[in-house]
C-alpha cells in the first residue's frame, strides 16, 4: 500500500509538471500547418514576440499563439487600410492605400488625448505596438503624416 501511494504521488507530481510546462516558441512548421488548415492566401506573417504572431490575409487578421489558441478578426476597412487583430498592447494594419505607402513618413497613435509618434518606412503589413492599447475597449486614433507633417490618412478605432 505504501509503495502504491508513492507511485500515485509521483504520478500526480509528473502530471502537474507536464501541465505547467511552457509550450515554447512558435515554429515555422506550426505556422505553415495553420495557414494550410485555414486555406489562407496572400499571407504575411509578422512576429509580435516569441509566442505570438500576426497572420495577415486580407480582410482577416489573425493573432496566432497555437493551433488551438488564436483569434481572428475581420478587419475594419477604411480608405484601403484594414485595421484589426486588436490585442492588449497591439493592433494590426494591412495598408493598401497608395498615398500612405508612398508618402507617409510617420504615424501617430492618440489614446486618452496623449499622442505618440512612430517612424513609418512604407510597410504594407504593420503591427502598432503600444502598451496603452487595450482590448476590448480600445479607443484610439491613428494618423499617417508625410515629411511635411501633413495628414495623409486618419481614422478612429
Amino acid at each position: 500500500m505504501k509503495l502504491n501511494l508513492r507511485y500515485l504521488i509521483l504520478f500526480c507530481f509528473l502530471l502537474f509538471l507536464s501541465g505547467c510546462q511552457n509550450s515554447g516558441p512558435v515554429t515555422e512548421k506550426e505556422l505553415d500547418n495553420f495557414i494550410n488548415s485555414k486555406n489562407l492566401e496572400h499571407v504575411s506573417i509578422q512576429k509580435l514576440n516569441s509566442k505570438e504572431y500576426y497572420i495577415f490575409s486580407s480582410p482577416d487578421i489573425y493573432v496566432y499563439r497555437s493551433s488551438s489558441e488564436y483569434s481572428k478578426s475581420s478587419g475594419m476597412i477604411r480608405d484601403k487600410i484594414v485595421i484589426g487583430g486588436l490585442e492588449k498592447g497591439s493592433i494590426g494594419l494591412i495598408i493598401n492605400n497608395a498615398q500612405v505607402l508612398r508618402y507617409a513618413k510617420t504615424y501617430t497613435v492618440m489614446i486618452d488625448g496623449k499622442i505618440r509618434e512612430y517612424e513609418y518606412t512604407g510597410e504594407k503589413y504593420l503591427i502598432i505596438k503600444d502598451y496603452r492599447i487595450w482590448n476590448p475597449t480600445a479607443q484610439l486614433k491613428i494618423t499617417f503624416l508625410n515629411d511635411r507633417n501633413e495628414e495623409i490618412f486618419a481614422t478612429e478605432y
